[in-house]
């Protein structure tokens, strides 16, 4: 008797549904750190463009303030020529910006949170900001800012805190605790 080389059909089925089995059980893993490395990417990119604006109000002499939108989980760096007005003494900021006010220069670039991250609370010189709130931190010619803290979270608690410094102006990340 002769019998031709190949796979039945049952073994082909047992194959795949250990295929599927194993799929199934390690997509959630991939999700989980991608999840997490956005998070971690929007921390990164927030703190960098705190510094960013910290070094080039020092180079350029200049005020320069990194702007907080909590409504539009959005944030974005501004000039003296916008703020000018707003400033009353060396460290005083007036109340931030009306949030439905559009942005009114096309050159600023505004960074956008990954969907899922959110500024999950934001605390300036004024005080906390609320849900609805637009804010910022000044980064002033002497290194030194008006300070805050803000906390960026996902959907599943994880989370991230940015200090900065009033005094010096330096931009600290750690991880935030019951994000």
């Amino acid at each position: 008797m002769s019998r031709k080389a190949g796979f039945t059909l049952l073994e082909l089925v047992v194959v795949l549904f250990i295929l599927t089995l194993v799929t199934a059980l390690i997509a959630p893993a991939f999700s989980r750190s991608f999840g997490q490395a956005q998070l971690k990417a929007a921390t990164r990119d927030l703190a960098a463009l705190c510094r960013f604006a910290r070094t080039q109000a020092i180079t350029s002499q200049d005020v320069l303030e990194v702007v907080l939108d909590r409504q539009t989980n959005s944030y974005w760096m501004r000039g003296s020529d916008w703020i000018a007005g707003r400033l009353s003494g060396t460290n005083q900021v007036l109340p931030a910006q009306d949030p439905a006010q559009p942005i009114q220069n096309p050159q600023v670039r505004v960074r956008f949170l990954p969907a899922g991250v959110s500024l999950k609370s934001v605390v300036i010189d004024t005080g906390p900001l609320r849900e609805d709130e637009r804010g910022a931190i000044v980064f002033f010619p002497q290194g030194s800012s008006t300070g805050g803290s803000i906390n960026l979270s996902d959907e599943k608690g994880r989370g991230y805190r940015i200090v900065v410094d009033p005094s010096v102006g330096l931009v600290r990340v750690s991880t935030a605790e019951n994000a």
